[in-house]
């Protein structure tokens, strides 16, 4: 709110009209600045520092500041978006035209805010469909409420924050920068399953020559062969994904794949090391199309094995599986405001020992991140599970799974083309990194 025009606390329904959305649920630190004191800034920092104020649930105040590796900053509106902007200090609604220009509401993009200078102002995160208007936001609102978002809301509602939508005026800071476009990122076309029934893990993927090869494991960290799954006719040419899992419930492991046409279908395991078939999990529309990554789990303790996957918007979606072959349609597990864009890789798992799955990830900043799943489809958090140094530049592939050592550990191919595997300690760490199958670079081409 500006401090020149105070209105008292907006009531519960307003804020529920404006539509709350998902909010973590577990605390993280304050975002690393990239950016200094008045300078350029990358929106996806913007968002970033918005997001740290969400994660450690900074309470609203007209007159308080808080302090954090953002910089100290007032905590009600124009004081959040003068910290997310990274300004030289807490700006007001009236006065954060002096920083940013008008645009027009179709050219929103991550990082602009919509200012409404007698009182209120508010960060938009991302279009959700501007087609149809629905975008998400983060605000500061009032004294009921920490710092939220992301919010779903329709740039067409008749109110926006509880204030009449025709007040507001979209601005763009004047510093703000596009984010760098990333390189073109490897597809992971490996996952582990226990394919041939003996109770070791086994590593599979699509190979240099568009075939799907099985890498048995020995129980004991290590892999080898390397036998034809379905022929070796090049079949699985222009696959840009796979998940492994038993899918259709015959205890078996199956694999699921995007094919070229960005449809993901599945290929039954017959628990000898050979797969079949190629049906569709999800129609045949082309619904895959962009999709970054997958991953297969039981995400919400039904006994299903579902999907989740980093789609072409950036948000990371559950798909609910039937236990016989087929998938429900997505939904978000950690908001819809793009927060997985340039995640590398990603797999599933229990590293904390809750007996719930997560998602590990190498981030943007080529981090191995954890998120921690709550069993109802969702997750939260982000640690660090190997330090926060960029050790997982060039992996491009990374997948979970107890390989003889009692817990979860991390399998992936490096910069070099060899499988590593670090082991887990059960707290969501891993460390180590040895060779599964040699380091000759054997893993080219997977």
């Amino acid at each position: 709110m500006s401090r020149l025009t105070r209105t008292a606390s907006r009531s519960l329904a307003a804020f529920v009209a404006a539509g709350l959305g998902s909010t973590l649920f577990a605390v993280a630190p304050a975002a690393h600045a990239a950016s200094s004191v008045g300078g350029q800034i990358t929106r996806s920092e913007v968002l970033a520092r918005a997001q740290s104020w969400v994660d450690q649930g900074v309470p609203y105040s007209e007159s308080a500041n808080h302090s954090d590796g953002n910089g100290s900053y007032r905590e009600d509106c124009s004081g959040f978006v003068s910290m997310a902007w990274h300004l030289n200090d807490s700006y007001v609604t009236q006065t954060l035209h002096e920083v940013s220009n008008p645009i027009s509401r179709s050219q929103l993009a991550p990082g602009d805010i919509l200012d409404y200078e007698a009182a209120h102002t508010f960060l938009f995160a991302n279009w959700t469909n501007q087609g149809n208007g629905d975008f998400t936001y983060y605000a500061e609102s009032n004294s009921h409420y920490p710092t939220h978002g992301p919010t779903s809301a329709n740039i067409n509602d008749s109110t926006l924050e509880g204030w009449p939508n025709s007040y507001y005026t979209a601005f763009r800071y004047k510093n703000i920068v596009d984010d760098p476009a990333p390189a073109p990122s490897r597809p992971a076309r490996t996952a582990v399953g226990d394919f041939n029934s003996d109770g070791k893990l086994d590593v599979v993927g699509i190979d240099a020559n568009n075939n799907m090869m099985l890498y048995t494991g020995d129980g004991q960290g290590h892999v080898g062969g390397g036998s034809p799954m379905l022929g070796t006719t090049g079949l699985w040419a222009n696959f840009k994904a796979i998940a492994t899992g038993d899918f259709n419930g015959d205890g078996k492991t199956d694999v699921a794949g995007i094919d070229a046409n960005n449809n993901l279908m599945l290929y039954t395991g017959d628990g000898q090391g050979h797969l079949g078939g190629g049906t569709p999990m999800l129609g045949t529309n082309g619904l895959w199309a962009n999709f970054k990554a997958i991953t297969a789990g039981d995400f919400t303790g039904s006994g299903h094995t579902d999907i989740a996957g980093i789609d072409a918007y950036n948000n990371l979606m559950l798909y609910r599986g039937d236990g016989q072959g087929h998938l429900a349609a997505g939904t978000p597990m950690l908001g819809t405001n793009g927060l997985w864009a340039n995640f590398k890789a990603i797999t599933a798992g229990d590293f904390t020992g809750t007996g719930h799955l997560g998602i590990a990830g190498i981030d943007a900043n080529n981090n191995l991140k954890f998120y921690q799943g709550d069993g109802n489809g969702n997750v939260g958090g982000g640690i660090n599970m190997l330090g926060d140094n960029g050790l997982w530049t060039g992996f491009h592939s990374v997948m979970a799974g107890d390989f003889g050592t009692g817990h979860l550990s991390i399998a992936g191919i490096d910069a070099n083309n060899n499988l590593k595997l670090y082991t887990g300690d059960g707290q969501g760490h891993v460390s180590g990194g040895t060779d599964m199958l040699g380091g000759n670079g054997l893993w080219a081409g997977f």
